[in-house]
């Protein structure tokens, strides 16, 4: 293949010898190409060979190719291996030689490819090789093996040809012996000897022997085949196939011949036992013989039930005979079946035989059983069907009688006045129960009977079923009536019951629609549009609708409930079911409107957080970008390749505690947007989530600013946590040597000192010791907190910080040290102070003990009436020392108690404890005496105190909330005005500062500008000046209205003297602030060169009179001021470039809300201190019992006590006003500020708005102008609406500026979305985001006004329709009665009425025939109005038809009585649901029970009557609906009367689509029964049903009285003569033969004679059929019937379901009747008589809901056609297609052009009219109705 076979790499560089140069390498691979494309051609050149070759390929090619292929492979071996050492050698060289090493690789894919496919080729030759090495051995060893088996086959066919012969002899020779021994013992077994005689002997003993001979020779023979199978085994194939066959066969002959001799091996002894088995079999045999003939007997009797229906007796009889035969049959077979058992041979054979005889004759037995039982079925079931029917009829006449009961609630009365109603409703029970238990009878019988029916025989329990279930129907269609009828009657019932909550649920229902119209705004779809004011307002105002409503429907379910307990029964529990849903549904309503309103409300809350957290979000975006300015370099830094900014550490410093500040704002900002966004409605979610997003990016801003100034921050971070550090383990030195300090006392070595002394060193040492201990927990807890974070830092700055952390917490561990020592000490100290207190305490009990005494004795006087004499003075004495010698000794137990446990280790103080606790317990005991004494006077006192101190307490309280209130009253009632006052001089300070400073000029100067050269500055002056000072200065921020000038002059001037001193001038420029957080003044205002002159301490205050400014280089806001308390003056950092605040302004408003907070924070302790005292002193004289001056006391303070918390309320109402105030303050300070950028966006946003705006406002003068031309029709009622003369002028103008309205929208519209796109797209605030809600605001009035006007006109067309339905009403009443006077058709009518010559009544021509009828006074707009309804642009026949007759349907149950007045008309009938009654006169209303009544005539039957519209409690009976109208989707036949006469009434037979219109009806019609009748057909013996007589009563069979039946045997002779004729044949009796003369009677002889022809076999002759002797010989048969009429021949009984038809019988064909004549119930039909638009044919047809469709003139397009000009397509011009769904009104037709169905109509689209196809010739639908 010419591939290198060596292994030296290809390029032929030597391998040793380092890196090669690019030159060597690019060479080498070069010749690394061309070898792999070498080798390449070698393979493909060798496989292309390989994948010629096949598996039947010459071996030796197969060979040589393997071979050539495997030499491929070394080949490619050896170039793989050489390109793998280039590749090597090739990367040593480096990234110089990656271009190289890229080439040499690319080849390896093409090497691994090249040997796969020499792998697969390989693979596959091998296999063939094998195969073909395979197939040559398998060749030779078949030839082989075939030779061999030739051989052996000879042999062994020559061998079983040798012993073929000599088998089968012995075989024939055994076989002819049984057979000779079976014809020895024939004779003897078939006529055995009557004797057992020599000769019967020896012939038994000859047939043994010769039985033993035989099986000897069977014996053998088998032997000797067994021989031979053994042998034949060992053959070649297909000779030991044919041995193997023939020797079985021999075997077989053997089995047979062994069979038949068994039975004679015992000849002798089985010989008289066969004997009696014969005689048995013979009995046997008789036996079968006679049941032969019974079976035979009752077959005769029964042969007539297959030709029809046995008589009771017949049945009776055959029974009788049927039943012993049956019994007997039985037995034989029990018999039978034994005997087998024990038999075998021919006996057994022969019994064999008579088992079968005998079970056919118990088949035929059984078929005669069935028979009989079936006739039986059928004659019971004949009166079963009799008695259901009874029990249906039964069931219909109770509902009958129901129908009735229901009258008087038929008339429109629902609920009937007292007595009537509960008689009514009595009769109605009554009834209701009859017609149900009526039902209930039925349907139980049907049910039983129905079940018994599946027991009877298939043919009888199918025809059975089928009319049960007819019946079945029939009782399900009255049932429901019934029960609709008990429902009506419970509804009725309770009407009156329920009345009272039936209104209460109505006026809930309306309560619930004025609360949803009030929150309507709520469930706007642009929610978010409506503004807050708005929203808040009809928040409001739901909020009472929603009370109301709360209200209404809590008084319903009140009433509702009250009812729910009244009523028990079902009926009356289902009626408050439904009440129940409309309350429910109410209530659902109220909720869902509820939930609306709660959405507007987070609507609201969602705007305000909107606003909130995007002012907090900002403001961290704007120090955001100044922090990224300073940490990043700007684009010339970056241009000069400065990668990072130099930031001062005090700025990174800064920039860290604002990151850490400013993640945590953000954090709090998305929980409270996020929690806000969760139920916000979509646009406001959108909006937050936004803001959310806004919160992310800061978020990461942060953290990639934090990442930027990562080592600086972290380095400047852990120096100011050690410098801190330190500050805290100083302090905890500094609180160490205070201690040192202050237990000085107890070091000058007195150990016990003074009380007071040693109490006061005590608590020092206490407080001490705390605050040193707070100063080592604050500096652990500091250094552990900070430890934590600094370990996230790098080490360059951790590890210094960590070290001096370590050095401090070991200093902090020392002090905790000596702190513990001195708390112990301490202790000690303290223990022993306790001691001398508890003396103390002990002997002050004591002296109040012996003054308690002094002051008892006067009160222990034994004068009478001293003790009462007693003056208060004394008494509040005595009470006062009583309580301070209980307190004293309670104090002194107390203290001794807790002593107790101090003293435990001194033994000392446990002496001086005993001590002291002796001397308490005799204070105590004298105190018990004192205290009875005093009790008796101490609760009148105490009462009387506690009393005057609650009085005291309230007052306070009143006084403490009035002072609040005065405080806030500034923001809450004067709206903070005073302060904003103070922000506009501000401003205007802020403005002349700058001015002096860019004019370099004086406060003197300027002032001087201000006065004009007066020495004083007067209000006029300021006004005017200050007026055009904003153009002067070019500051539009000090533009004022007049108002605020003269509130500014009166600010700035302080006596009030009504003019501006100099002084009072310069204090306007005079700045105040306070120091938030620690801060340097410095010389210079640049903070990179300045020095710092002092600090200013948090809390300092600093004054100025200049204007702060920004320092571009780092961002930090400065002002030059000076500092109150150090006297220094330089600049200060008033917000750091991260937003952090070091100073904020004192302003008035500032000072305001501190002192407000802290006479509120003042006045919330006050009242809780008089509500704490008021419970305890209530807690306190709970113990003081029921009676007595303290529990009267008790009794007044709970009613005063009350009034601290009306305080509270109203404190915590001030609280909620206040917070209100400062939020409103907030906004408008804000506003304030900005008032002039306000300004000047709100002249921008003008600019885009004006256009709509001006628009609109043409829209909105267009709208008015709308509904002043509408509201003279739409705001009127009753007679002025009636009286109204031009509605049509009203609605021409209305509609001409509706048209101006619509056009008007989409112009503003347009313009809208216009000046939208002008809008910024981004950071959308202020007057700009108030364009852009202020366009959302008009373009959703725009379609608010829209659909106004819309309503305006919809609510004029309403109007107008009121006025048609009153004029429509009278007009064609009057049209219908001239019509009806003159006797003229509708069609002559409207010819009369229209223009000579015209197809439609004009507008002018209608007016004016109404105006001409006798007593018309109608308005000629009115008039005309009412024709355009009609049909506009003229009135055509068929709307012309549809005015005139005026149509309605029943839709529920009401009377026709027969005259207008109720209380007087009499009930012709009910008219039942969707019965269409015809308008003859009427409406009228009947002034007694409000009711509306017309005059119509039923179209079901023509009754004409009185009918209710609706009842008087509003219920409707009658519904107005267009005249019906049918299409019919198959042919049809339009019959000339109601009842079908089948084709000899037909009128003409319809055609699908065509359209009928409705004459009279729907009508049910009922049937009489027809016949149908199961025969056999004596033609062809073709069996079934056929219909005798159908449901109208035409006949297709009758009983043939021409077939006669032999009653008895008689003969047929071929003469009429009786004496001179010969017998033909003889008649059996049942035969039939047909009368074909005769019958005739023969005087002489007294008989009567027939010629006739046999069914049989067409013989012909006469038969006697009456004897001389009266003896009837053959009579009529009534099973056959002739067909009349060809009738079809049917499987099933029911015509409805023929099933499979079996033919048609031909007319004169005869039928053997098999079962019947049977009735077969037909169901009701509905028949309407119609008239077809098409011809005008009028007739009757069937109703039939799959083919016959309600039909309406407007029809929708399936498929797209074209609208022509004429009838005919050919030759017609296309006015334009019609599209799919287009709604087309038909004008004439539809009328049949050939094979395509055509209407003509107008496209409800635009008007066109013209011709168009319904359904073309192949059947293909364009238009459906």
């Amino acid at each position: 293949g010419g591939a290198p076979m060596g292994g030296a790499p290809m390029g032929g560089a030597p391998m040793g010898g380092g890196p090669m140069n690019l030159a060597a390498l690019q060479a080498r691979v070069a010749e690394a190409t061309s070898k792999v494309e070498a080798v390449e051609a070698a393979v493909q050149e060798v496989v292309g060979t390989s994948k010629a070759l096949t598996a039947t390929s010459d071996a030796d090619v197969l060979q040589s190719t393997s071979d050539e292929l495997q030499n491929q492979q070394k080949a490619l071996m050896e170039v793989q291996k050489s390109l793998t050492q280039d590749i090597t050698e090739a990367r040593k060289a480096g990234v110089s030689a990656t271009s190289s090493v890229t080439d040499l690789s690319k080849l390896s894919p093409r090497l691994r490819s090249l040997q796969m496919g020499l792998t697969l080729e390989v693979t596959k030759l091998r296999g063939f090789l094998t195969r073909a090495s395979a197939g040559a051995a398998n060749v030779k060893q078949q030839a082989a093996t075939s030779a061999a088996n030739k051989v052996a086959e000879e042999r062994d066919s020559k061998e079983l040809q040798e012993a073929l012969p000599a088998t089968k002899e012995i075989v024939n020779t055994a076989e002819d012996s049984v057979e000779a021994i079976v014809m020895m013992a024939a004779p003897l077994i078939a006529d055995p000897p009557d004797d057992d005689g020599d000769i019967l002997n020896r012939a038994t003993e000859e047939i043994e022997l010769s039985a033993a001979d035989a099986q000897t020779k069977i014996t053998e023979a088998r032997s000797q085949i067994n021989l031979k199978l053994q042998g034949a085994r060992k053959f070649a194939p297909e000779t030991r196939k044919i041995a193997l066959t023939e020797f079985s066969s021999m075997q077989q002959k053997l089995t047979e011949a062994q069979k038949k001799l068994n039975p004679y091996k015992a000849f002798k002894k089985e010989f008289g036992q066969r004997v009696q088995a014969r005689k048995a079999l013979q009995e046997l045999s008789d036996k079968l013989a006679e049941n032969e003939l019974e079976v035979e007997k009752v077959k005769m009797m029964t042969s007539s039930a297959e030709a029809g229906q046995l008589t009771e007796d017949e049945i009776s009889s055959a029974e009788k005979v049927i039943h012993p035969a049956k019994a007997a049959i039985e037995n034989m077979i029990r018999m039978l079946e034994q005997k087998l058992k024990t038999s075998d041979g021919p006996m057994k054979d022969e019994l064999v035989q008579m088992k079968d005889k005998t079970t056919a004759l118990k088949k035929d037995l059984d078929t005669v059983v069935q028979l009989l039982s079936k006739q039986r079925q059928s004659f019971a079931t004949a009166e079963m069907l009799k008695s259901a029917s009874e029990k249906v009829d039964k069931a219909d006449e109770s509902l009958k009688k129901c129908q009735e009961a229901e009258m008087p609630f038929l008339k429109g009365i629902e609920v009937l006045p007292g007595e009537e109603s509960v008689n009514a409703i009595r009769e109605c029970e009554g009834a209701a129960q009859k017609a149900q238990s009526a039902v209930n009878q039925a349907t139980t019988f049907l049910k039983t009977k129905l079940q018994e029916a599946k027991r009877l025989v298939q043919d009888l329990a199918t025809s059975v079923t089928e009319e049960l279930t007819a019946h079945q129907t029939r009782l399900d269609a009255v049932a429901k009536k019934v029960a609709d009828f008990k429902k009506e009657t419970s509804e009725r019932k309770m009407a009156a019951l329920l009345s009272e909550v039936i209104d209460g649920v109505s006026a809930c229902e309306k309560t619930m629609e004025t609360y949803a119209k009030a929150a309507e705004v709520f469930s706007s779809e642009s929610l978010e549009a409506v503004s807050s004011s708005d929203l808040k307002e009809a928040l409001e105002k739901s909020a009472a609708a929603e009370k109301e409503a709360s209200a209404a429907m809590l008084e319903v379910r009140k009433t509702f409930a009250a009812k729910q307990k009244e009523a028990r029964n079902p009926d009356s529990q289902q009626a408050l079911a439904k009440l129940q849903a409309r309350i429910n549904t109410a209530q659902q309503e109220l909720v869902k409107t509820k939930k609306a309103a709660a959405s507007g409300e987070k609507m609201i809350k969602g705007k305000e957080v909107l606003v909130e957290e995007d002012e907090k979000i900002k403001k961290i975006e704007e120090e955001l970008t100044i922090a990224e300015k300073k940490v990043k370099p700007g684009e010339e830094e970056a241009a000069l390749g400065i990668e990072e900014a130099k930031v001062s550490d005090e700025d990174i410093e800064i920039m860290a505690k604002a990151f850490s500040v400013g993640s945590a704002t953000l954090k709090g900002s998305m929980r409270v947007v996020e929690a806000n966004a969760a139920s916000a409605p979509p646009s406001l979610k959108t909006l937050l989530q936004k803001l959310m997003e806004r919160c992310k990016a800061a978020q990461s801003k942060i953290t990639e600013l934090m990442a930027i100034t990562k080592d600086q921050r972290e380095r400047v971070v852990s120096d100011a946590f050690v410098r801190e550090g330190k500050e805290k383990v100083a302090q905890v030195d500094a609180c160490l040597e205070k201690v040192n300090e202050v237990e000085l006392p107890f070091l000058k070595g007195i150990e016990v000192i003074a009380l007071t002394e040693a109490k006061a060193t005590i608590a020092d040492s206490e407080t001490a010791a705390e605050a040193v201990q707070s100063a080592v927990n604050g500096a652990r807890t500091f250094i552990a907190s900070k430890n934590l974070e600094i370990r996230k830092f790098g080490e360059a700055a951790s590890k210094p910080a960590a070290d001096e952390f370590a050095q401090l917490t070991e200093r902090i561990n020392a002090a905790s040290a000596k702190l513990g020592t001195f708390k112990k000490d301490t202790e000690g100290r303290k223990k022993t102070a306790l001691m001398q207190e508890a003396g103390e305490k002990v002997a002050a009990a004591e002296a109040a003990v012996k003054k308690m005494a002094e002051l008892t004795e006067p009160f222990t006087s034994t004068e009478e009436g001293a003790s009462a004499e007693r003056g208060e003075a004394e008494c509040e004495k005595l009470v006062e020392q009583m309580k301070e010698c209980v307190a004293a000794l309670s104090d002194a137990s107390n203290f001794l108690g807790a002593r107790q446990r101090d003293a435990a280790s001194n033994s000392g103080h446990l002496a001086t404890l005993k001590e002291l606790q002796g001397k308490l317990k005799e204070a105590q005991a004298e105190m018990a005496k004192y205290k009875k004494v005093a009790s008796t006077h101490e609760a009148k006192y105490m009462a009387k105190k506690v009393l005057a101190e609650a009085a005291e307490k309230l007052e306070g309280m009143d006084a403490e909330l009035k002072k609040a209130a005065d405080a806030c009253a500034p923001l809450i009632e004067e709206g903070g005005l005073k302060f904003l006052v103070g922000v506009s001089v501000g401003l205007l300070a802020t403005a002349l500062r700058d001015h002096m400073k860019a004019k370099e000029t004086s406060h003197e100067a300027v002032y001087k500008e201000f006065t004009g050269g007066a020495e004083s500055l007067s209000q006029d002056a300021f006004s005017a000046h200050l007026e055009k000072l904003p153009a002067t200065l070019s500051r539009e921020d000090i533009e004022f209205t007049p108002e605020r000038r003269t509130a500014m002059f009166g600010s700035i001037d302080a006596d009030g003297d009504g003019n501006i001193s100099l002084a009072e001038f310069k204090s306007m420029f005079v700045q105040r602030f306070v120091c938030v957080k620690e801060i340097t003044i410095t010389d210079v205002f640049e903070v990179s060169k300045s020095k710092t002159i002092a600090k200013v301490e948090a809390g300092s205050e600093l004054v100025t009179e200049h204007n702060q400014k920004t320092d571009d280089s780092n961002g930090l806001t400065r002002i030059e001021c000076t500092a109150v308390v150090a006297d220094k003056t330089g600049f200060v950092t008033m917000h750091g470039n991260q937003g952090t605040k070091f100073v904020e302004p004192i302003s008035p408003y500032t000072n305001f809300c501190h002192g407000v907070d802290k006479t509120l924070e003042e006045t919330a302790k006050a009242l809780s201190k008089v509500t704490a005292w008021f419970a305890g002193k209530v807690k306190e004289l709970m113990s003081a019992g029921r009676d007595g001056p303290l529990a009267e006391a008790r009794t007044e303070l709970g009613k005063l006590r009350a009034k601290t918390q009306a305080g509270q309320d109203t404190l915590s109402k001030l609280k909620i006003k206040l917070g209100n105030g400062k939020k409103d303050y907030a906004k408008n300070e804000v506003a304030e500020k900005n008032a002039h950028i306000e300004r000047r966006e709100r002249k921008e946003a003008e600019v885009i708005t004006a256009p709509a705006t001006a628009k609109f406002e043409t829209l909105e003068a267009g709208a008015k102008a709308l509904d002043e031309a509408a509201k003279a029709l739409k705001d009127i009622t009753g007679e002025e609406l009636d009286a109204f003369a031009t509605p049509l002028s009203v609605v021409e103008a209305s509609e001409k500026e509706l048209q101006a309205v619509l056009k008007c929208v989409e112009e503003a519209k347009a313009i809208i979305k216009e000046q939208q796109g002008k809008l910024p797209t981004s950071n959308v605030r202020g007057a700009m985001l108030d364009a852009r809600r202020e366009l959302q605001k008009m373009n959703a009035k725009c379609e608010t006004t829209k659909k106004q006007c819309l309503g305006a006109l919809d609510a004029v067309h309403k109007q107008c329709q009121v006025i048609i339905g009153a004029r429509g009403g009278e007009i064609s009443g009057m049209l219908r009665k001239q019509a009806l006077e003159k006797g003229l058709a509708l069609e002559t009518f409207f010819s009369q009425v229209a223009s000579p010559g015209d197809e439609k009544i004009s507008e002018d021509a209608f007016s004016k025939y109404v105006e001409s009828l006798p007593g018309a006074a109608f308005k000629p707009e009115q008039v005309r109005l009412l024709c355009r309804h009609i049909e506009a642009g003229g009135v055509g026949r068929r709307r012309f038809q549809a005015f005139m007759q005026q149509y309605f349907a029943v839709v529920k149950g009401i009377a026709i009585t027969d005259a207008f007045d109720i209380s007087v008309a009499k009930t012709i009938r009910k008219a039942e649901l969707e019965e269409v009654i015809e308008l003859l006169e009427g409406p009228q209303t009947d002034t007694k029970s409000s009711i509306v009544r017309i005059r119509g005539k039923s179209l079901a039957d023509g009754k004409e009557g009185w009918i209710s519209l609706k009842g008087n409690q509003g219920t409707p009976f009658l519904q107005e609906v267009e005249k019906p109208f049918y299409w019919i989707q198959e042919d049809m036949p339009l019959e000339q009367n109601f009842k079908s006469e089948g084709s000899a009434g037909l009128v003409r037979s319809l055609k699908a689509d065509e359209v009928l219109e409705l004459v009279e009806g729907p009508r049910k019609e009922t049937y009489e029964p027809g016949l149908r009748v199961k025969g056999k057909a004596i033609l062809d013996g073709a069996m079934g049903w056929f219909t005798a007589r159908d449901k109208t009563g035409f006949v297709f069979g009758e009983a043939d009285s021409k077939y006669y039946s032999c009653s008895a045997s008689v003969a047929m002779t071929d003469n009429f003569d009786i004496k001179d004729c010969k017998v033909v044949r003889k008649l059996a009796v049942g035969e039939l033969f047909t009368v074909e003369e005769g019958p005739t009677q023969v005087a002489d002889a007294g008989i009567t004679r027939v010629k006739g022809k046999c069914v049989k076999d067409d013989a012909i002759g006469w038969i006697t059929t009456k004897g001389n002797a009266g003896t009837v010989y053959a009579e009529a048969s009534s099973k056959h019937f002739c067909i009349l009429q060809d009738v079809p021949l049917t499987k099933q009984f029911v015509t409805s379901k023929p099933g499979e038809e079996v033919r048609v019988l031909a007319k004169g064909e005869a039928m053997q009747v098999l079962e019947g004549p049977k009735e077969e119930a037909y169901a009701t039909e509905t028949r309407v008589k119609v008239k077809a638009l098409s011809d005008g044919a009028v007739g009757w047809m069937t109703m039939k809901k799959a083919t016959v469709k309600p039909w309406t003139p407007y029809y929708k397009c399936k498929a797209a056609a074209p609208l022509h000009d004429t009838i005919a397509v050919e030759g017609a011009t296309v006015v334009r297609e019609i599209e799919v769904a287009e709604v087309f009104e038909l004008l004439e037709g539809p009328t049949a052009e050939g094979d395509v169905l055509r209407m003509k109509g107008r496209a409800e689209k635009d008007g066109s009219v013209g011709w168009v196809t319904i359904k073309d010739g192949a059947g293909k639908r364009f238009f459906e109705s």
